[in-house]
């Protein structure tokens, strides 16, 4: 073609003044300088950007040309760092295909299709969990059971979220217990909140999603759900709505709450912002202001103080975790063999050769702290530690069975039916002189009467009245 065919048409008279080019020009070329009209000019952003994210297809492509056009015009990249992602399979990994019909649409999975059966709608956040599920660095898998799978792990977040909501509802930043007061299943629990925060900031800072999501999904399910939230439901339910050791454990929801909020709004901002508009109290920042929506807030800063519970501590109480999941088994044993029926209708006992085991065994199933105790953390009416094990007392117990560990030595478990009365409160059993001893209650244990026989004070409306 000529230089004039090559003009618009209003040029063409001016076609003397151009010169056609005959050199081949890299067809990236325009998007690899995007750099100098984009980052280096647009209010709000920095040049270099963090980072540039993009296929694999684009090491030859946009990653290099530019790579190629900055350092010739600047001297520097235009990148602080390259983050090369895989290409998105169906569920089966084979490539997606408007023809085979295995194209999984974005905006049908957040919105719904029109057979709400077969394409039901997840929303924004279920189809962002999924991307931050996957290793991005190689090819991933999408389909309707990889959804619903995502759907399910949402709904459990959201419970999780929700069981803290739904026990602070009465409380308030005044009522926090000090650190150095807290139980030490409770500064136990923090120094894992802080070790988690910690890890899923290191898998964002690092761009490594899929680790953020796993270290959430551990914690979320395991480490509060099957443990921390089910040792504290005595607490919060039966112990009494103003005793010390509900007020400790919701100081250490509203930790959770306000760390968990911040470490999931990421990923889940629909989730974050939901829950931040039905915090029961108000968060104050900084600058003295209320934080009015979850974006308001800043990452945690690292809490020291969480950190230092002693290492012996860490590991002893990590070992009772364990310990308990071997007595969980025993207890399940025992409810199948119908000697049980509920966890509180039964007795542990402990036994170890390990002199330094047996004395934290010890300290533990006599623990005035409420909170600390065995078995609140069992969640069984009584547990006994053994100074010895004769042939008598193993033949006695149906139900046993053994832990070990290299920091414990072997621990020896049995279980049998609780002694003592059932208190019809709380379900706990308590010796005779304990339930039976209250005229006015004769069914309740000494705490229970305790907390039913706290009367509300009268409002002073109500007393003028009167």
């Amino acid at each position: 073609m000529t230089t004039e065919e090559l003009l618009p048409e209003k040029y063409r008279d001016k076609a003397s003044e151009y010169r056609k080019g005959t050199d081949t020009m890299d067809v990236w070329f325009d998007s690899g300088s995007s750099w100098a009209a984009v980052s280096a000019k647009r209010d709000g952003l920095n040049f270099p950007a963090d980072v540039y994210i993009e296929g694999s297809d684009q090491h030859r492509g946009w990653f290099q040309s530019s790579l190629l056009t900055s350092i010739a015009a600047t001297g520097k990249a235009p990148y602080s760092s390259v983050i090369t992602h895989g290409f998105v399979l169906d569920e089966d990994g084979f490539k997606m295909s408007k023809s085979v019909g295995n194209v999984v649409d974005p905006e049908k999975v957040i919105v719904g299709g029109k057979n709400p059966k077969e394409e039901p709608h997840y929303g924004a956040d279920v189809l962002r969990l999924w991307v931050s599920s996957v290793d991005c660095t190689g090819d991933v898998l999408i389909g309707s059971q990889i959804l619903r799978q995502m759907s399910d792990m949402y709904r459990k977040l959201r419970g999780t979220m929700h069981f803290l909501l739904a026990n602070l509802h009465d409380w308030k930043p005044e009522n926090s217990v000090p650190y150095s007061d807290l139980p030490k299943i409770d500064q136990y629990a923090l120094f894992q909140l802080e070790n988690v925060v910690a890890s899923m900031k290191d898998g964002y800072d690092n761009y490594q999603f899929y680790k953020t999501y796993q270290t959430l999904q551990r914690f979320a399910i395991v480490g509060l759900s099957n443990f921390y939230f089910d040792v504290a439901k005595d607490r919060l339910y039966v112990g009494g709505r103003v005793s010390y050791t509900r007020k400790s454990c919701q100081t250490v929801l509203a930790a959770h709450l306000l760390y968990l909020v911040r470490a999931i709004a990421p990923i889940m901002p629909h989730l974050a912002e939901d829950i931040w508009q039905n915090l029961p109290f108000q968060h104050t920042l900084e600058d003295g202001s209320v934080a009015k929506f979850a974006f308001d807030l800043k990452w945690p800063d690292k809490n020291e103080e969480w950190c230092s519970v002693q290492k012996d501590d860490v590991d002893f109480l990590s070992v009772i975790l364990e310990l308990r999941s071997e007595v969980n088994k025993i207890l399940e044993s025992a409810r199948t063999g119908k000697l049980i029926g509920a966890s509180l209708d039964a007795k542990v006992y402990l036994h170890a050769e390990n002199p330094d085991t047996v004395s934290k065994l010890k300290e533990l199933a006599s623990a005035t702290n409420d909170a600390d105790a065995l078995h609140r953390l069992f969640i069984t009416s009584q547990v006994e530690v053994l100074p010895s094990l004769s042939e008598e007392t193993k033949l006695g117990v149906s139900y046993a069975g053994k832990f070990s560990d290299p920091r414990t030595g072997e621990i020896w478990i049995g279980v049998t039916r609780a002694d003592g009365v059932k208190c019809k409160r709380c379900w706990v059993y308590s010796y005779t002189k304990d339930v039976g001893s209250f005229l006015d209650h004769p069914t309740l244990c000494s705490r229970c009467h305790g907390v039913i026989d706290l009367q509300p004070q009268a409002s002073p409306a109500a007393a003028a009245v009167a």
